[in-house]
């Protein structure tokens, strides 16, 4: 008696398209030289917000990694959720950053860190902190918190939060999370477009149930040359080490090197977010 074949179950959308960590490893083992562009990690938190280490812990994990650079960009105020921090919470802040990056350089230290925030969108794609304490910082990452299960187009929000003058960078643009919320849909070719013609990167959040911008998406990148930012989203000093899932979904996606925000010199990188600034 013949048996018949095995039934080969079909992968629910909503778990489709995820690197494993190992995976990732084994990927960048074949591309080690271009994964030494690397420079630093623009996506990450601390205890100013939902994160559990302090600016020093994720600075001290980053040198480990022999980083140039990180940004702290911890939830802005209406996240309340997340901790939020408002504008003077931001300034204070932004003087913990600098004590730290006095100590560092004194010391012989190479690695600086970024003055960043993830500021909260609304579905307008206006931001919740006033412009004149985002002008100081050296990047401005912001990010949809709200409306994310609706399954209608979404394109004009991803216009209109493009357009924003006081963001660089579109945080974890689907909103998608394994097995939980399949996220949001757009003409993404229109938005990948849109971010090139401002000269913005659109992000690849590394956090292993996100990993938003997946790959299907980044194979969009190259045919607009779109700017991609890689985050890990890290809450945790430990959790810096995701970056390998990012680094491998451009990889897979055959992301251009400079088109990855993060293979810039701190110099490049200011320049460029300075010259987004006044196109905008």
């Amino acid at each position: 008696m013949i048996s018949p074949p095995p039934l080969t179950a079909k992968i629910p959308a909503i778990r489709q398209d995820f690197i494993s960590l190992a995976v990732a490893k084994q990927l960048l083992a074949r591309k080690f030289a271009w994964a030494k562009n690397l420079r630093g990690d623009l996506q990450m938190h601390t205890r100013w917000s939902d994160g559990s280490g302090t600016i020093a812990d994720m600075a001290g994990a980053a040198e480990k990694r022999g980083y140039e650079y990180i940004a702290i960009t911890d939830h802005s105020k209406t996240l309340k959720i997340a901790g939020g921090i408002d504008e003077r919470a931001l300034k204070k802040q932004e003087k913990e950053i600098a004590r730290l990056n006095s100590l560092t350089s004194r010391s012989g230290g190479k690695l600086t860190v970024l003055r960043s925030v993830e500021m909260n969108l609304n579905l307008r794609g206006e931001g919740d902190m006033l412009q004149k304490s985002l002008s100081s910082l050296d990047i401005v990452l912001g990010s949809f918190h709200s409306s994310l299960r609706t399954t209608q187009d979404q394109t004009d929000r991803y216009l209109a939060a493009l357009r924003n003058p006081n963001i660089q960078i579109l945080g974890h643009p689907r909103r998608r999370i394994y097995n939980y919320r399949i996220g949001l849909s757009a003409d993404w070719s229109r938005v990948f477009a849109e971010a090139s013609e401002l000269d913005k990167a659109l992000e690849i959040d590394c956090y292993p149930d996100r990993q938003d911008l997946n790959v299907g998406l980044l194979r969009v990148a190259p045919e607009h040359g779109t700017r991609i930012s890689i985050g890990t989203d890290a809450h945790h000093p430990w959790q810096l080490q995701f970056i390998e899932l990012g680094l491998a979904a451009a990889l897979k996606a055959k992301i251009s090197s400079h088109q990855i925000i993060n293979f810039m010199s701190i110099s490049e990188l200011r320049n460029w977010a300075k010259q987004t600034r006044q196109r905008s």
